[in-house]
């Protein structure tokens, strides 16, 4: 994939240890994950938070606090992605290190629609391959695209993977316009139509039987941008579970699954910051702080993935209604119990109206927390019910 073209206004997601709760909390270095947070803040607030250590650390009851170990790698599906962990099995944890890596490694290439590997068929190879023949995947690939169609059908059309050809649009405009700002240029009108009339997922034929997927419309193509990543987070994090990883959170950028206690903290609690998409609010780099086990947390913005064209910001979320980039909200996140289901529906919560997301909400039994391009702030209360006071 292509992270050296995709423009990330800070530098990498940061895992901020000792978080600033002190003597109202009265709870040991928990953890907050931030994304995109740069790394000077992110100093700067754990040497804020030293003169409350002490005092965090007295609600012990003597018990020792374990080490912190983590791990970044940045080679993998156009983001940051981290494993952090509390304890002092460096050998288990490395060992874990290696199967994620594997794992991250082989997902990258099978859900990856616009590179080619050799010896993959993935979705780019389908792509490349429709309207001529059926190409042989993995079983992966055809589980991605039936929890795709489940997708399609929870959503009303809204998410579809079929509109990859209006979505690879777009992707030609940004890395075009990235590469090359004094070119910068969005989609003609005439293009977007021609693109957009072509998004039909029933033209995606899936043969169990002999493993093929096949495009009937030449000029349908699958984007998974919405599903792939969060859905091959829930795989991995599978994997690592069974191989004895049972504590800790794996954060593909803004897609965090959290995995059991927080050893470090009284009642287990793993703190999960949502980054504030106005950038330049310097003081508050975080918009919410949230207290989870067992769960995942999701957020999609329009502050990271953009380009620029005579002053106006183009983001990568496109609503299907518009063919352009969805207007309505700045961020949007979702906590769910399944990082598939959290990762689609802040996409899609980020295209559709407040009152609408509050339905699929309850319907779905996650929590969401939105806000607009003015700055105003709409929770669920379970959401509220998370947040740190």
């Amino acid at each position: 994939m292509r992270l050296k073209k995709i423009f990330y206004p800070l530098a990498m997601a940061f895992l901020l240890a000792a978080c600033a709760n002190g003597s109202k909390d009265k709870e040991t270095k928990e953890e907050v994950k931030s994304n995109q947070v740069s790394q000077a803040e992110d100093q700067k607030d754990a040497e804020d938070d030293k003169s409350d250590e002490n005092e965090i650390d007295a609600d012990l009851d003597d018990s020792e606090e374990l080490p912190k170990l983590d791990k970044t790698y940045y080679e993998y599906f156009d983001t940051v992605t981290t494993i952090l962990t509390y304890s002092k099995d460096k050998k288990s944890f490395d060992k874990h290190c290696k199967l994620l890596e594997k794992e991250l490694d082989r997902y990258n290439k099978l859900y990856n629609s616009y590179d080619s590997f050799d010896g993959v068929n993935n979705f780019r190879t389908i792509n490349d391959k429709a309207g001529i023949e059926p190409v042989k995947v993995d079983p992966e690939i055809i589980e991605l695209i039936e929890y795709s169609e489940k997708i399609y059908d929870l959503t009303g059309g809204t998410i579809n993977i079929a509109m990859g050809s209006l979505l690879g649009l777009w992707h030609q405009y940004r890395e075009m316009s990235i590469d090359h700002p004094e070119k910068a240029a969005i989609p003609s009108e005439k293009e977007l139509t021609e693109k957009a009339n072509h998004k039909d997922i029933n033209s995606i034929v899936i043969d169990k039987k002999n493993s093929t997927v096949y495009i009937k419309d030449p000029d349908v193509q699958i984007d998974i941008g919405a599903i792939g990543k969060g859905f091959a987070t829930e795989k991995i994090a599978k994997k690592l579970k069974e191989a004895g990883f049972t504590k800790g959170i794996i954060s593909v950028g803004g897609d965090d699954v959290i995995i059991g206690d927080n050893p470090n903290n009284s009642q287990g609690l793993w703190k999960i910051a949502v980054q504030n998409p106005f950038l330049d609010q310097k003081d508050k780099p975080y918009s919410s702080i949230v207290s989870v086990k067992n769960t995942s947390v999701v957020t999609s913005g329009d502050y990271q993935r953009f380009f620029t064209v005579n002053g106006k910001n183009y983001h990568h979320i496109i609503d299907p209604a518009t063919r352009y980039p969805s207007t309505r909200w700045k961020s949007v996140s979702v906590q769910a119990d399944s990082i598939s289901l959290a990762d689609s529906l802040s996409t899609y919560f980020f295209i559709i109206d407040h009152e609408t997301g509050l339905k699929k909400a309850r319907e779905n039994k996650v929590e969401a927390y939105w806000i607009d391009p003015e700055g105003n702030e709409f929770k669920t209360d379970g959401w509220k019910a998370m947040e740190d006071e």
